[in-house]
């Protein structure tokens, strides 16, 4: 996929508009000059037309107020498991995300909305013209794929904004000045419009996917995605009709018994890029470090890691996480806690200060802590994160460590809540065992009531997925985002504004449509 990136700069181009007033030069173009009308000619443009719409995920085109601080900051900072780092005081917009004191003027808002809708906007243009190709043009099987990915693409596009916020756009046409102001949806007619565009994306493409088209999504990336919104939508009081749960599992079973994917025993290693692509890896957003073709690099780790070991000191745990993760005690085979603890946070711990092993940094913390503060003490009452951390953090500025979006085990767990509300109880507990089991290093439960095996789920989701853009969502989906807000002492939490992010000013100020 990555060859089409030059010819992205031609398809961005040419769906811009320029305005003229001489009518007679705009019907004179150079016969060698692509245009929207002309741009559409083979398989080779409509994979240039795909790589657009995968530029804007997770609002990667917009950089550093995009990806690089955008998403952390909206995502990360309203988990009530996260504290601000001492870097962030230095920005009032990231405190606001935090302090949810944040109007409809925030610009980590726009730019998620913005963003998410151009890439929208790019896979339509991709599903109008691919459709209209002929056998001429392009093969039935490549015309297929293509479009399987932009409706997957459309798709996921539509979930994040809807997950992001309570009111949004429908967009299943290309923008056109005739079409570009358009009302906001209801929920309901938002989410039948996701779950058809993950059907039709499931139906059009297979699991297979060769290595060289590692990023693009496949049948496994859209049956996962499908079975997400469907357990989001289940905990959507405003559009559930109590049918969700058993559709999520439907579409959860049918991805799992493809066995095209398995859960890698090495947890640390999905995190800090020496295992990319793998097996557990479902949809994974592709990173590179910077070379003489391309540039698409990423410094997520220096803004979660703490200034010892080179980070920027974006972001903390807060210490509620700690004492979550060490729940069970230390039951682990190894003799010590869940092994998941140690590769998602460090801290001052035993384990960190092990002199014989020195596990970050060729380090123990309290040298570290040491070196860096003054006094081998002086953070013992502070955690930091480890999870998307490469191997050295000190020293690696902007580099190529793909962040995984949806992973097998996300999927064993939702699978397991789904099978619980639906009374298969035992089998729910038997893929929670799996997770645990691989990942954890952790001794099997045994459980068998519904309320106890949901407890022990949201559990082994904070263990399993901390710092992967789920906690929030899981506890609006859950009901339980007042109750988890008051616990972590987040007072300017408000269940009714905070839910959701408001629809960006420049939004309302420009659609005549919205009221």
């Amino acid at each position: 996929m990555k060859k089409y990136i030059i010819q992205l700069v031609v398809l961005v181009s040419i769906s811009i508009s320029i305005s003229c007033s001489n009518e007679e030069f705009l019907d004179k173009q150079p016969p060698d000059q692509l245009t929207s009308e002309n741009f559409w000619r083979d398989a080779e443009d409509a994979k240039s037309g795909l790589t657009a719409a995968y530029s804007e995920l997770e609002a990667r085109s917009n950089f550093w107020d995009g990806w690089q601080e955008g998403r952390p900051i909206t995502e990360y900072f309203r988990s009530d498991y996260v504290l601000p780092g001492p870097d962030a005081s230095n920005y009032s917009h990231w405190m606001s995300i935090y302090n949810f004191n944040y109007t409809n003027g925030h610009i980590f808002l726009d730019v998620l909305w913005t963003t998410n809708y151009k890439g929208i906007n790019f896979s339509n243009q991709v599903i109008q013209n691919v459709s209209e190709m002929t056998e001429d043009q392009i093969s039935t099987s490549e015309k297929e794929q293509i479009l399987g990915e932009a409706y997957f693409l459309r798709g996921y596009y539509h979930f994040k904004l809807l997950s992001l916020y309570e009111n949004i756009i429908i967009r299943k046409e290309m923008v056109t000045p005739s079409t570009l102001d358009r009302p906001l949806a209801t929920r309901p007619e938002a989410w039948d419009f996701i779950i058809q565009d993950f059907k039709t994306a499931a139906d059009k493409l297979n699991f297979e996917i060769a290595s060289q088209d590692f990023g693009r999504a496949n049948k496994g990336a859209a049956l996962g995605y499908l079975g997400k919104v469907y357990m989001y939508k289940a905990g959507d009081p405003s559009t559930s009709n109590g049918e969700e749960y058993q559709k999520a599992t439907a579409a959860f079973s049918e991805l799992i018994e493809s066995g095209q994917y398995e859960l890698v025993d090495d947890f640390k290693s999905l995190f800090n890029g020496e295992n990319e692509n793998n097996k557990e890896s479902i949809f994974e957003l592709q990173f590179k470090s910077a070379d003489a073709n391309s540039d698409n690099a990423t410094r997520l780790h220096s803004f979660i890691a703490d200034w010892a070991i080179g980070g920027w000191g974006g972001i903390l745990a807060d210490d509620r996480l700690v004492t979550e993760m060490k729940e069970e005690g230390q039951v682990a085979e190894s003799g010590l806690y869940d092994k998941r603890l140690y590769a998602t946070l460090y801290f001052d711990d035993p384990y960190f200060n092990d002199t014989s092993a020195k596990r970050m940094e060729g380090s123990t913390w309290d040298s570290l802590i040491e070196e860096t503060y003054g006094d081998p003490d002086d953070k013992d009452d502070v955690a930091f994160f480890r999870k998307w951390l490469p191997e050295p953090v000190e020293g690696n500025g902007y580099i190529g460590l793909n962040v995984t979006l949806l992973r097998y085990a996300d999927i064993l767990l939702m699978q397991a809540e789904a099978l619980n509300e639906t009374g298969n109880t035992e089998k729910a507990v038997e893929l929670i065992n799996k997770v645990r089991t691989v990942h954890g290093n952790m001794p099997p439960i045994n459980l068998n009531s519904k309320d106890a095996v949901f407890k022990q789920i949201v559990h082994e989701r904070v263990m399993e997925l901390t710092l992967e853009s789920t906690r929030f969502f899981d506890l609006r989906r859950w009901g339980m985002l007042d109750e988890a807000m008051t616990a972590a002492g987040r007072t300017g939490f408000n269940v009714q504004e905070h839910s959701y992010l408001p629809i960006p000013l420049s939004e309302l100020q420009t659609n005549t449509e919205i009221n």
